[in-house]
């Protein structure tokens, strides 16, 4: 699955509009939260003297702070999470979130016998970029390329950058023909993506390679056999230029 953030916020759709109906919201009326907590402690009513009514009150709202604390450090955690899954500079899963989310698909193949590949791509003369047109233009490059695979592959597709001019995409639910086919197609989008940094047009393509899980192999041995599979296709491409 392709890294997109959790927090957006959206209008529930059982949700009704004040001003398109024309009525005023009704005030929450607040509770006596003095007499809940004489309630819960078993407290006689005669006994809720002011100091009671006031103690009780003073208590209840530490235990409101508690639980709007609670409810951030929560928050803040899952921004935490998802910080830890990002890419520093894409959005995308990193190495480490790609390989969790990869050996989960693997676990899928092994257990209900389910076809999935991975596609390994490494970027072509992305050196040349950074050498000669600097950094931030490689960067420009690695951001097309993201963007790329996330618009050409579904939702329940993953894509990650493995390494500095590395990515890598699990396709599950396709056969191995089909797999294949749709590495062909992500390189000539790629291939075909024209970025423009400084008013300098650029472009870059990629060697790729393909391996399918089998459920027995970890997904290290599987990211490696794509990658031999790559570096083959690199090497032909060479020759061919030569």
């Amino acid at each position: 699955m392709r890294f997109l953030s959790i927090f957006s916020p959206r209008r529930r759709a059982t949700e009704t509009s004040a001003e398109s109906a024309g009525d005023v919201a009704p005030v929450e009326r607040r509770p006596d939260t003095a007499a809940l907590a004489a309630r819960t402690f078993g407290v006689p009513p005669q006994q809720l003297t002011p100091q009671v009514r006031a103690a009780f009150n003073a208590m209840y709202g530490e235990i409101e702070s508690l639980r709007e604390d609670v409810a951030q450090l929560k928050l803040d955690l899952l921004h935490a999470e998802e910080a830890a899954d990002h890419d520093g500079l894409l959005a995308i899963y990193n190495r480490r979130a790609f390989m969790r989310e990869a050996s989960r698909i693997n676990a899928m193949v092994r257990r209900h016998e389910i076809e999935a590949s991975l596609i390994f791509f490494d970027l072509n003369t992305f050196k040349d970029v950074n050498d000669v047109h600097g950094h931030p233009a490689g960067d420009a490059v690695l951001r097309s390329v993201a963007e790329t695979l996330l618009r050409q592959t579904r939702e329940t597709d993953i894509v990650g950058r493995i390494g500095g001019d590395e990515f890598a995409v699990v396709l599950s639910h396709v056969s191995p023909e089909a797999a294949r086919a749709k590495a062909e197609a992500l390189g000539a989008a790629v291939r075909t993506e024209r970025i423009l940094h400084d008013g300098v047009a650029l472009s870059i393509s990629a060697a790729i390679g393909v391996a399918d899980f089998d459920g027995v192999n970890p997904v290290e041995k599987v990211l490696a056999l794509a990658d031999e599979a790559m570096y083959a296709d690199k090497k032909l491409h060479r020759r061919a230029s030569a």
